[in-house]
């Protein structure tokens, strides 16, 4: 629990090596993909709408533009 004396922790990101789309979503609203992690052979398997990587691409695109202006 965050207090005054005790702030809040910042996640670290996972370090991702590996991220494959396996297959639409019957009503083609999603894509399921798998992701494995840097300190794990485990695949882990997400139903990501299609929104999210309309959302994701925004972002790249924004990031890419603040790259370029320094």
């Amino acid at each position: 629990m965050a207090t005054a004396s005790n702030p809040p922790r910042l996640a670290l990101p996972v370090s991702v090596v590996a991220m494959r789309a396996q297959a639409y979503s019957p009503d083609d609203k999603t894509v399921v993909i798998s992701l494995t992690t840097k300190y794990s052979t485990a695949e882990r398997t997400y139903s990501v709408p299609l929104e999210c990587f309309d959302d994701l691409v925004v972002d790249l695109q924004r990031l890419n533009a603040l790259d370029a202006s320094f």
